[in-house]
């Protein structure tokens, strides 16, 4: 059903490239991925141990770009994964961008509608593969955790200019950003922020700063709920679990630093990201980062990657519940009900408190001006009793795992 979808998809834009003109451009972008884990307690963008699977990473894309009149454009970008965290329909075509952009002169842009979030060095293009050495950006920097803010509603303004042979390229902007999935709802409004970059002959720097409020509401379902509230009347100091289940108008500080340095032959990239709530209550703080080493040898591309991640969830509300079971041990009769709660909160907020380093070799091919074939080897290894980015399919946690991804890149 996905494969007809995806060709209907194709088919009723491709007529539209009749009409590109002076005015008009039409574009297109596709991925096509094959991937294996080597574990069967773990699924990563729905991949796992079971048999190759192609959806995680298989992407289509078209753009289109025109003129409406004098320094007056559109954009509208619409893109089909595989994979979708927020949509359980695989392949289901989404508006990723769609704005207006007036020039105002020769260094000054302004934007309106929407567009994609300038989280990263790669934001602006994270779904063509084609632009990137790697199968995939490293996730320990491009995580999961920020997909659900990979575009938001709103507005820029852009600055460009050049000066002692050095590109500045600045951009101030403001949004919304509003996912909702079938445990829950994350709400953004509103989100302020910059995104600065640098280029002066090989080297480049990349700075993104912003503010996020956040909303975010859970379903825990009503039964955890109702006992948690019951609880709360005889030990109130469990109101701190509680407040750790939702956010409501908390402010989180994003920042990422990236650098590169192109050689003639090596070439270096690395970024690095912070994310924090400078709030009480719900808490999921997160940083990482990762160094890229890429070798030129004509139509190939080696290249090695270290990276990190790290994320601190809920402290608070870990540390009032193994206060409790330090106080009121396991097994006392007639609490059977708050044990389970208690033991089954603690065990969920500690698996969301993670680690993980990566390893990652690959080669990238470039068979043709327009289409890149990669092969990718990653070995992930966790702290104890933890699974970083990985879902687990039981209880079960190894402590690494390795992920061989084959991926075709298409521009058109």
């Amino acid at each position: 059903m996905y494969r007809l979808r995806l060709f209907l998809f194709a088919l009723l834009w491709l007529p539209l490239s009749a009409f590109a003109g002076d005015n008009w451009q039409f574009s297109g972008f596709g991925s096509l991925s094959m991937a294996r884990l080597s574990d069967d307690n773990l699924t990563f963008l729905e991949y796992d141990n079971k048999k190759w699977r192609y959806e995680g990473d298989t992407v289509l894309g078209l753009q289109l770009t025109g003129n409406l009149m004098d320094r007056l454009s559109l954009t509208a970008q619409v893109v089909s994964r595989g994979y979708d965290e927020y949509d359980p329909d695989s392949f289901e075509p989404q508006l990723e961008w769609l704005f207006l952009a007036y020039q105002l002169d020769s260094q000054w842009r302004v934007r309106l509608g929407r567009m994609r979030t300038p989280h990263y060095m790669y934001s602006e293009t994270i779904d063509v593969g084609y632009t990137y050495t790697w199968a995939r950006p490293p996730i320990d920097v491009y995580a999961t955790i920020m997909s659900p803010f990979s575009h938001f509603d709103g507005a820029d303004i852009q600055y460009l200019t050049t000066f002692n042979d050095m590109e500045l390229d600045i951009r101030l902007f403001g949004g919304h950003i509003n996912k909702t999935r079938p445990t829950g709802e994350i709400e953004i409004e509103p989100m302020i922020g910059t995104d600065l970059r640098l280029q002066k002959g090989n080297y480049g720097l990349h700075y993104s700063l912003m503010y996020d409020r956040i909303n975010v509401y859970r379903d825990y379902g009503e039964a955890f709920t109702t006992a948690l509230d019951q609880i709360i009347t005889f030990a109130p100091e469990f109101q701190a679990v509680k407040d750790g289940t939702f956010a409501k108008q908390n402010w989180y500080v994003y920042q990422a630093l990236g650098l590169t340095w192109n050689g003639n032959r090596l070439s270096l990239n690395s970024e690095i990201f912070d994310i924090r709530n400078t709030d009480n209550g719900y808490t999921n703080d997160a940083h990482g980062g990762y160094l890229s080493a890429h070798t030129n040898l004509g139509s190939f591309t080696p290249y090695v990657v270290r990276g990190y991640f790290l994320n601190d969830f809920n402290p608070n509300a870990l540390n009032v519940i193994e206060n409790s079971l330090e106080q009121t041990p396991v097994g006392i009769p007639g609490l059977e009900a708050f044990d389970q709660l208690r033991v089954l909160t603690r065990d969920h907020i500690i698996r969301s408190n993670f680690g993980q380093r990566t390893w990652t070799l690959g080669v990238r091919y470039d068979a043709f001006s327009n289409v890149a074939l990669k092969a990718e080897w990653q070995r992930f290894d966790f702290t104890a009793g933890n699974s970083g980015q990985f879902t687990r399919t039981n209880n079960e946690a190894p402590g690494h795992i390795r992920l061989v991804t084959f991926i075709i890149d298409v521009v058109f």
